[in-house]
């Protein structure tokens, strides 16, 4: 009551009579229950001559109801007066959403808002939601400019406006009490049945229409099914009419069918059921057409259904299926292609490695290395004119570059026959070394004679005494050759660990594998084929690259009268071993084509494409790596090697992912193929149980899969069964 006061003018109250001031209080709630929402809700600023503002009913919806987005502009009698031109509206954008723009009201709303005279103007739009979830609505946009003074000629300047951002919650549609032949139809319907003639004849068609009519979506409309019984059916046209008003969008969708009579006589077509879920409601509802009775005369083709009985030939009888016989032994494991395998890709990227290392070798010398001083020591010997400085030098760095010693400043302290012993040089030697050094020192510093200097050759035979004595590799290899002994000794020790972690969950798996495949065999034997299949399930998926439990798992499931998980046991263990010729007698008997498209195992083994692969690779590269070595020209073979390569890689990758089979599934039963990831979608052809389709994407509990012939569509991931090693 209080937006209904403010709605209208003060002086409304000032009427002398009780009874006049209640009759313009009907009138007014008359009138005001006719304006939208977004008029009635909005809370607007008086400062403020142009006022943006959006809503959207309701807030919470079920998935194919509509929802409806108004946007309110409402402008002051200051502002209208100076416009020149309309403002600028601009509509949010709503990618997950289906939108249809409503018819806009051909003339403003003008009326009083507290106490305000406004003028306003309302735009709507309806929103359809395709998944449940959280939506959320950009703000809105609106432009318009105002002139500076009162002058014709006057600049003018422009505002720009944003509504207020809105959300919109979609809820799955229940399924408490959905019916069996609901396809995702969501609204208020009704339907009836129309023929194009009441009379027919055998053999030639009748076009059967049913029109369902009422408020919601008209474009998510399924075709319902037709089931008429004297007659094959056909599904044809369909037509769409809109009839959107300014609160809802209404029309109907006509759904035509092509019934070709079988029989003669007086024929009926059965009132036919629409199902659909009504959310104002919340609950689901059955629409239910007439019966339409049509009189069949003879026609020119003989129909079979009408032939005499006394003709028909007494099928003889038929002994039980023959029971199909699994294998009795798990067997050894397949494995996958080494295409994938890191040893085996590296093998490929090291085989051209010497045909590249013989190139570089004719361009380019590798640079010899600086000699040793040790190696400088020992060259002195046979060079007569060595100076004393010399010597001492290449003695110094021969010292360092062995032990790491600063030989210098250890004679200096007279600590370099500790440091010698340390090292695990003799006493005998050490102290031949340091006297020798000493005397070098007096021959370079004190200017003593050469004569009591020592030879080059003393020196270098001392050297090498030290080199044989003293511990490999010095302080540091020391030091690193005791970190890396203990490195070794955690590291031995953290696998054997490991090890006697893993040994008992591997022998518990094996056991667990070994008991299930035993309940397998003995359900087999005893006729529960049902048991069977799942015991044999739980071996495949515990062993994945173990055919036989592949195998034994579709024998299982065929025997009961499980089509799809037959095929899916079927196809692996034909995929881990394409040679299997019994898997492709058994797939042979299935009604769901086995040998085309997605299905298709070529008989290739798996390990011959990678096999072929390295020995051409390899092979081709030696006979490259040959030539490179005699500086022969290798660029024109090289190509010719790169390009079959090429051409055998691709193959063995394309024959490693139809054995693993990532990307392709086996319907588990005819379900229609929808043209939209969502159950009001427009169907299409129903796969058979146990085809075998390629997954193209995933959205949700949705996959888009397509089937031999060319048939793709969505279907739900439910209804799929992987064939994906993982």
């Amino acid at each position: 009551m209080s937006i209904l006061l403010r709605t209208l003018h003060p002086t409304l109250f000032r009427a002398p009579c009780t009874w006049g001031v209640a009759l313009l209080l009907v009138l007014a709630s008359e009138l005001f229950a006719q304006y939208p929402p977004v008029v009635t809700r909005s809370r607007l600023d008086p400062s403020r001559g142009v006022s943006f503002h959006a809503l959207l009913l309701p807030d919470t919806v079920y998935v194919g109801q509509q929802a409806t987005y108004q946007i309110g502009v409402f402008l002051n009698q200051t502002v209208r007066q100076r416009l020149r031109r309309n403002p600028e509206f601009v509509p949010p954008e709503t990618r997950s959403l289906l939108v249809y723009d409503l018819p806009d009201a051909k003339t403003p709303l003008v009326g009083n808002i507290d106490g305000r005279p406004y003028e306003v103007h309302v735009f709507q739009r309806a929103f359809f939601a395709l998944t449940p979830g959280r939506y959320q609505v950009p703000p809105s946009k609106l432009s318009y400019a105002l002139p500076q003074s009162a002058s014709f000629f006057s600049r003018e300047e422009t505002y720009s406006l944003r509504s207020e951002p809105v959300s919109l919650v979609v809820l799955p549609v229940p399924t408490a009490g959905r019916p069996d032949d609901w396809a995702g139809a969501v609204g208020e319907w009704r339907t009836r049945l129309r023929v194009d003639s009441m009379s027919g004849r055998v053999g030639d068609p009748l076009v059967v229409t049913m029109r369902i009519e009422g408020r919601g979506n008209v474009t998510l409309l399924p075709r319902p099914r037709l089931e008429v019984s004297w007659a094959s059916v056909v599904p044809a046209d369909e037509r769409v009419e809109f009839d959107s008003t300014a609160s809802s969008l209404r029309g109907a969708k006509e759904f035509d069918w092509l019934v070709t009579p079988r029989q003669p006589g007086r024929r009926v077509v059965p009132s036919q059921r629409f199902a659909y879920f009504d959310p104002a409601a919340r609950r689901y509802e059955v629409a239910s057409s007439g019966a339409l009775a049509i009189m069949v005369r003879d026609g020119d083709v003989a129909a079979i259904d009408s032939t005499d009985a006394s003709w028909s030939v007494a099928p003889a009888d038929t002994a039980s299926p023959a029971v199909l016989s699994v294998r009795a032994q798990l067997g050894a494991p397949a494995g996958f292609g080494v295409q994938r395998s890191w040893w085996f890709l590296a093998l490929l990227a090291a085989a051209p490695l010497p045909a590249l290392a013989g190139l570089f070798h004719h361009r380019r010398r590798r640079a010899r290395p600086a000699p040793t001083p040790a190696r400088q020591l020992r060259d002195a010997v046979r060079r007569p004119d060595a100076t004393a400085a010399e010597l001492r030098r290449l003695a110094h760095g021969a010292l360092r570059e062995r032990l790491g010693l600063d030989v210098g400043l250890a004679l200096a302290d007279d600590s370099l026959a500790a440091a010698l012993r340390h090292e695990g040089v003799t006493a005998a030697t050490a102290q031949v070394l340091v006297a020798q050094l000493r005397a070098l020192d007096e021959a370079v510093f004190r200017g003593a004679s050469a004569a009591q200097a020592p030879s080059a050759a003393a020196l270098a035979a001392c050297i090498v005494d030290v080199d044989a004595e003293a511990r490999r590799g010095g302080r540091r290899a020391a030091a690193s050759e005791a970190g890396d002994a203990n490195g070794a000794r955690v590291a031995g020790v953290a696998l054997l660990i490991l090890l006697g972690a893993a040994a008992p969950l591997l022998a518990r798996q094996d056991a667990v594998a070994e008991r299930s495949w035993a309940l397998a065999q003995t359900a087999y034997a005893g006729g529960d084929f049902r048991l069977a299949e799942r015991h044999f399930f739980d071996v495949a998926r515990r062993n994945a690259d173990h055919s036989n439990a592949w195998a034994n798992l579709g024998t299982a499931a065929w025997m009961a009268s499980d089509t799809a998980r037959a095929v899916q046991g079927w196809q692996r263990a034909l995929r881990l071993r394409p040679m299997d010729r019994e898997m492709r007698d058994r797939l042979a008997t299935v009604r769901a084509v086995q040998d085309r498209g997605a299905a298709r195992v070529p008989p290739v083994p798996v390990h011959v494409p990678a096999a072929l692969l390295a020995l051409v690779w390899c092979l081709g590269w030696w006979r490259l790596t040959r030539r490179a070595w005699r500086a022969q020209p290798i660029r024109a073979r090289a190509a010719a090697l790169l390009a079959a390569g090429a051409l055998l890689a691709v193959g063995g990758f394309s024959m490693d992912r139809i054995q693993r089979g990532r990307d392709a599934a086996v319907a588990s039963r005819s379900e229609p193929l929808r043209a939209l990831p969502v159950l009001g979608a427009e169907m299409g052809p129903a796969p058979l149980a146990g085809e075998v389709a390629e997954v193209l994407a995933r959205q949700g509990a949705w996959a888009q899969v397509r089937f031999d012939g060319g048939r793709q569509g969505w279907m739900a991931a439910e209804f799929l069964l992987p064939l994906g090693d993982d």
